[in-house]
Order: structure tokens, then C-alpha cells, then sequence
């Protein structure tokens, strides 16, 4: 069988089949805190405790990771679609407001309500096309009772038993 190499659309196109958590990365800044939606994260190790996430080459919240040396992974609740669409549109200057947070240990702001959180230390980055793979050292977590937020196919969903 002859398969032709794909092409990005196609490639989207097919990885959005595969389900994944919602996340918001957030990070400190000089100018405030920033962050994005993300659904590339994953753990990856126990022993030292780190996890991954995919941030694009031009982020300014790896602007921000790379100057601050921290990030937070905010896993959203069946219920924050709206959390999640804001902080994956455009308007940067929107995304925290009306967003209760806490600074945590390593300075990054973790945003409440969400149904758990992971504070990080910037453990080291792999640079990989046009995304950074940041490795982030597990300083501090914690989970809540709730629902998680699914993306596939191009949409936000819950979990249906």
C-alpha cells in the first residue's frame, strides 16, 4: 500500500480522534501573569516527579517559563468550557480576569476552581519543530472531587459513563 506523507491539516485532522484532558499553563511575568489552553501534557516520570507540556516556539508564556523558571498546569473541570475557549482565543489582555488565583511556592499563579492543579519548576526543554516540549519538576499538586474536561474533535466535552 502506497501512503502519502501527510500534510498539517490532515495531520490535526486525524490527532483530533485522540481525546484528551484540558489544561491552562499559566505562568508570572513582568507585566502580569499569562497563559494559554493546552491538551499536550503528560506525565512522565516518578522518580524525579516530572510531567510535559507542549508550548509554541512563540508563546509569550514560554517567554514567561523560560524568564521565571516555573509553571503551573491547571487541569480543568467538566464545567470551565468557558475558562478554557478564553484562555485559547487571541485576546491575551482578557484571559485573567475575573479568574481568582494563587501564587504558588515557585511563583507561578494557579487558578481556583480547577479540578487539580501542578505546580512546577522549569526541569529543562527539547526543542521540537515549532513547539518547545518544557519538562517541568513536580514541586507541589493537589486534586479535587469533580469532573474532567475531554477535547476530541475539535470541541470541549465531558466524560459520559
Amino acid at each position: 500500500m502506497i501512503v502519502n506523507r501527510p500534510d498539517s491539516d490532515t495531520f490535526r485532522h486525524v490527532m483530533g480522534h485522540f481525546g484528551s484532558g484540558v489544561t491552562i499553563i499559566t505562568s508570572s511575568a513582568s507585566g502580569g501573569p499569562v497563559g494559554f489552553t493546552a491538551s499536550s501534557v503528560a506525565s512522565l516520570s516518578l522518580d524525579p516527579l516530572l510531567l510535559m507540556v507542549g508550548v509554541s516556539q512563540d508563546s509569550e508564556t514560554l517567554e514567561a517559563i523560560r524568564g521565571s523558571g516555573a509553571f503551573g498546569v491547571n487541569i480543568l473541570r467538566r464545567d470551565q468550557v468557558a475558562l478554557a475557549a478564553r484562555f485559547a482565543s487571541s485576546k491575551r489582555h482578557d484571559r485573567f480576569r475575573d479568574v481568582g488565583s494563587e501564587v504558588m511556592a515557585t511563583g507561578s499563579p494557579l487558578l481556583q476552581g480547577s479540578l487539580a492543579w501542578i505546580d512546577c519548576a522549569l526541569h529543562a526543554e527539547v526543542p521540537a519543530g515549532d513547539h518547545v516540549v518544557a519538562l517541568g519538576r513536580v514541586e507541589a499538586c493537589a486534586a479535587f472531587d469533580g469532573e474532567p474536561l475531554f477535547y476530541y474533535r475539535g470541541d470541549f466535552g465531558g466524560w459520559a459513563p
